[in-house]
C-alpha cells in the first residue's frame, strides 16, 4: 500500500505534467506542429496564384505595395544567400551569404501575368550606412511611407554579420541597424538619411512607420544566440522597440521584459504593422496569435485585443480597406523541409 508521501508526491508529478501541457506543450503541438490539423489545397479557394521565377526574385524576404504608384518593393538576398545568412532563425554561416547583400526592386504589379516576368527595376541605396558605414543591406524586414505625391521614407532592418570579430557569428549573431531612406517615385536611387544602432535593436525584424520620422521594431527574439533563443517558442521572448524622430531621443522598449508568466509573453514577434486604424498588429510565429496593441501617449504599447490564428505566423500586412493579410505555416514538417531545400 503506498504511503500518504508518495500519494502527496504523485499527485504533484500529475497536476504539475497537466499544466505543463494545458500551458507550454499543447500549444506546441497543435499550434506549432499542427498535428490534428486540417489543411485545405489552395484549388479550394477563388484564388489564381503564379510561381515567378527570375535569378532576382529570389528569397525577397519581405514586400511593400505603394498603392499610389501601384508598385511592389522587394527585398531580395536571394536563396542560397538566405539559406547561409537568416539570423532570425539562427542560420548564421556569414561567409556564405552574398556579399553584396540584399537587393531593393520595384515592381509593376500591372506587369504582371501568366506568361511573362514582371517588369522591374533595382533602387540602388545611396550614402554611407550600417554599423560600420560599409554600404551594404542584409535586409530582414522593411516597410515604406508616403511623405507626399513624389517622396516615400523606407525604414529597413539590417543585419549582417559583424566585421573583423574574434569570434565567428555562431557566437556573436548579427551587428543589427535600423537604416532610413528617402526615395523619389519613378527615379532608380534613394539617399540614405539615418542609421540607428543602439542597444535597444539587437534582432529587428521588421519596422512600423509612426510618422515625422518615428517608427516602432520588433526584435523577435530576447538574444541574438544561445540556449535561451532555442527554448522561446516555450518560454516566450523579444520584444518591440519605440525610436523617436531623430534628435527627440534614444530608442528604448515599447513593452515590458518577458516575465515569469509565460503566457503574457511575446513569443517570436515576426514582422509588426501599423493598421489604417491607428493600432499595432504583431503576429507570432511561435504560438500562432496576432497581438492587438495600442501606442500610448508616452510612446509604450498595451495589448488591447489578441487574435487566435492557429499556426505559426510571418509578416502582416494590411491593405487599403483595413483588411489583415498576413502568410501562415500549416505544416511544419513541409515547411522544415521548405527552408532546408527551397
Amino acid at each position: 500500500m503506498p504511503s500518504v508521501g508518495n500519494i502527496v508526491w504523485y499527485s504533484a508529478v500529475v497536476a504539475w505534467s497537466a499544466l505543463i501541457y494545458q500551458f507550454l506543450i499543447k500549444d506546441i503541438l497543435t499550434v506549432s506542429f499542427g498535428i490534428g490539423r486540417v489543411i485545405q489545397t489552395i484549388d479550394e479557394f477563388p484564388y489564381s496564384c503564379l510561381r515567378i521565377k527570375h535569378p532576382q526574385l529570389e528569397a525577397c524576404e519581405d514586400l511593400w505595395l505603394d498603392e499610389q504608384s501601384r508598385t511592389l518593393y522587394a527585398a531580395c538576398a536571394g536563396t542560397r544567400s538566405r539559406m547561409a545568412w537568416s539570423p532570425a532563425i539562427s542560420n548564421l554561416n556569414a561567409t556564405g551569404r552574398r556579399p553584396t547583400g540584399t537587393d531593393f526592386l520595384a515592381i509593376d504589379i500591372d506587369s504582371f501575368s501568366t506568361t511573362e516576368i514582371p517588369s522591374f527595376s533595382t533602387i540602388a541605396p545611396k550614402g554611407s550606412y550600417g554599423a560600420r558605414g560599409d554600404a551594404i543591406l542584409d535586409v530582414i524586414g522593411f516597410t515604406g511611407e508616403s511623405i507626399d505625391d513624389s517622396t516615400i521614407r523606407f525604414y529597413f532592418t539590417n543585419v549582417p554579420p559583424y566585421h573583423g570579430s574574434l569570434f565567428p557569428a555562431t557566437q556573436t549573431g548579427g551587428n543589427a541597424t535600423v537604416e532610413v531612406f528617402s526615395f523619389k517615385r519613378g527615379e532608380k536611387e534613394m539617399t540614405h538619411l539615418r542609421t540607428l544602432h543602439t542597444p535597444a535593436i539587437w534582432s529587428p525584424n521588421r519596422p512600423a512607420a509612426l510618422g515625422n520620422g518615428g517608427f516602432l521594431v520588433t526584435n523577435d527574439h530576447a538574444v541574438k544566440v544561445g540556449w535561451r533563443k532555442e527554448l522561446e517558442p516555450l518560454i516566450g521572448g523579444g520584444n518591440i522597440a519605440f525610436c523617436p524622430a531623430e534628435g527627440e531621443g534614444e530608442c528604448r522598449a515599447a513593452v515590458p521584459s518577458p516575465g515569469w508568466d509565460v503566457r503574457k509573453n511575446l513569443k517570436f514577434p515576426n514582422g509588426l504593422a501599423r493598421g489604417t486604424d491607428g493600432l499595432i498588429y504583431v503576429p507570432s510565429s511561435a504560438d500562432g496569435t496576432v497581438a492587438v496593441l495600442a501606442l500610448q501617449p508616452n510612446n509604450t504599447l498595451i495589448r488591447v485585443h489578441t487574435i487566435p490564428v492557429g499556426m505559426p505566423l510571418d509578416n502582416i500586412s494590411p491593405d487599403a480597406k483595413g483588411d489583415l493579410w498576413v502568410p501562415g505555416f500549416p505544416d511544419a514538417l513541409q515547411t522544415f523541409k521548405g527552408l532546408a531545400n527551397p
